[in-house]
């Protein structure tokens, strides 16, 4: 590790200039205790061999880093006696941070058993932030100390975990549940969802920061929870699975949450109460491979078009959806949601894209990307006609607008002639042209193809008018690159770059 090799030059130095004042060695115990609490336990111990006054001086660290798996410098899967010996030595009465990290393939259920007494060993120490890492795919028994805890303020759970808790029977450790002080709770990754999962949320009353993450059985039964948590103010949902899967429903209570993360094609959402605090939401519906719902897409979209239809507060939103589809022709046309605060929208629907702005009344800077399943595939001829009303934040709002992917077929040019049209205040369009038919050129003859299929396309969109006479316009494609914002007799010119 970088920090051992650091203090084995610093032992090399130190006896070649014995003679000389050791800086280091005159620092007060305070700031020598910190430095070493920063170091991973190996090299803190190492530093023993310094001298006399080194000797028991990482015991008294107050972070704890303790790797177990098969490498040189960290402690072995089968070597207990050393851990034992590592938690008994350090005398701080508190802990500020724990990190364990069990990152073998070989340590077996029976063998980590014996590391449950090291955990009611840390808790005892009142530890603050803790943190447990695994990748091995079997049963983990979530220690019962680490959910009934005064001092911890920080806990995170990661790998490939199971929702079990300790053998001393799930309902009286659930009763138990006591985290009055946590702030962040982060669980990830289980192939299940525990049931025990909202009483855990519900006794963290100021918990503020949650994350969760599933990466789901084949076929495993539908789950409903629910999050009820005063105080939160930022959490992020991720639920995927590679097999058939029914629907999830989940729950929302958090009056004060002001940043949403989810990425989630299998559940239903839905707030118990408008969030009014929300100001960044980010939302995923695309599918991984392999997912399969059974029950119908158009009923979820039409659920979870309900549930971003309560993002009335936020100011940056980014939604993306599987496929064709457009969350917004979902919504009840007599009881559209206006978003009257988002400034930045990042979105994969291009179809309609025009309407949808009508959602947007102070839009500023839109982003575009458009879903490679949808490449290929014959525009309609109702994507791009316009509006029967020319969308507010187009006239006097939007400066910026990006589009990723675009096929450039002749229904897109029509999109870009009315936007550069109606775009009173726009300074900058920045296109990433993404031709399917057009392939890697093979020889001179195919490059060549693809030079003048970009370069047409280039030229007849720099021809277009438009209204806003400082808009650059950037095009960056797969041969050509080319730029410009000069206005000379109502057309735009500009400068071209071929490249390979």
């Amino acid at each position: 590790m970088a920090d051992n090799k650091i203090l084995k030059h610093y032992i090399r130095k130190r006896t070649r200039r014995s003679t000389e004042e050791d800086r280091l060695s005159s620092l007060p115990d305070a700031i020598l205790t910190d430095i070493l609490s920063r170091l991973s336990i190996h090299s803190a111990v190492t530093t023993s061999v310094l001298s006399h006054r080194w000797r028991h001086l990482w015991t008294t660290i107050t972070r704890l880093k303790l790797s177990v798996h098969e490498t040189d410098e960290t402690i072995k899967p089968n070597d207990s006696t050393t851990i034992d010996h590592i938690l008994t030595q350090i005398t701080s009465p508190k802990l500020q941070v724990v990190d364990l990290n069990y990152s073998t393939m070989l340590l077996d259920i029976p063998r980590f058993s014996a590391s449950e007494p090291w955990f009611t060993e840390i808790c005892r120490r009142n530890v603050e932030d803790f943190t447990l890492t695994t990748v091995d795919d079997y049963p983990f028994r979530i220690p019962a100390c680490l959910v009934n805890s005064q001092s911890l303020v920080s806990l995170q759970l990661r790998g490939v975990l199971k929702s079990k808790l300790p053998k001393n029977g799930d309902s009286s450790v659930c009763s138990s549940f006591h985290l009055p002080n946590l702030k962040l709770l982060s669980l990830c990754t289980f192939n299940s969802v525990p049931d025990w999962l909202s009483k855990l949320i519900r006794s963290c009353p100021i918990l503020e920061d949650l994350t969760l993450s599933f990466d789901l059985d084949d076929y495993p039964p539908p789950y409903y929870f629910d999050i009820v948590a005063p105080n939160l103010e930022t959490m992020c949902i991720h639920m995927f699975t590679c097999g058939e899967m029914r629907r999830t429903r989940i729950s929302i209570d958090a009056p004060k949450l002001t940043d949403l993360n989810i990425h989630d094609s299998i559940s239903i959402y839905r707030f118990v109460r408008n969030p009014t605090a929300l100001v960044k939401a980010r939302l995923s519906l695309a599918r991984w491979c392999g997912e399969v719902v059974n029950e119908g897409s158009s009923y979820y979209l039409e659920e979870m078009s309900k549930f971003v239809g309560e993002f009335s507060s936020v100011s940056n939103l980014v939604l993306m959806l599987q496929s064709r589809s457009n969350i917004f022709g979902c919504l009840n046309p007599r009881n559209l949601p206006i978003f009257s605060n988002v400034v930045n929208l990042e979105t994969n629907f291009f179809k309609d894209l025009v309407f949808s702005l009508e959602f947007f009344p102070k839009l500023e800077h839109l982003v575009v990307s458009i879903w490679c399943q949808a490449a290929g595939l014959p525009m309609e001829q109702r994507y791009w006609l316009p509006p029967n009303t020319i969308p507010d934040c187009l006239l006097s709002k939007l400066k910026t607008i990006k589009i990723k992917g675009l096929q450039a077929v002749g229904d897109d040019l029509r999109l870009l002639a009315y936007i550069l049209s109606n775009a009173y205040v726009l300074e900058k369009l920045c296109i990433d042209v993404r031709m399917m038919d057009v392939v890697k050129a093979k020889n001179d003859r195919e490059a060549a193809h693809i030079l003048w299929k970009e370069g047409q396309f280039c030229r007849s969109l720099f021809k277009l008018l438009r209204r806003s006479s400082t808009c650059e316009i950037v095009v960056s494609g797969r041969s050509v690159n080319a730029f410009g914002n000069a206005l000379q007799d109502g057309y735009l010119t500009c400068q071209m770059y071929v490249g390979k």
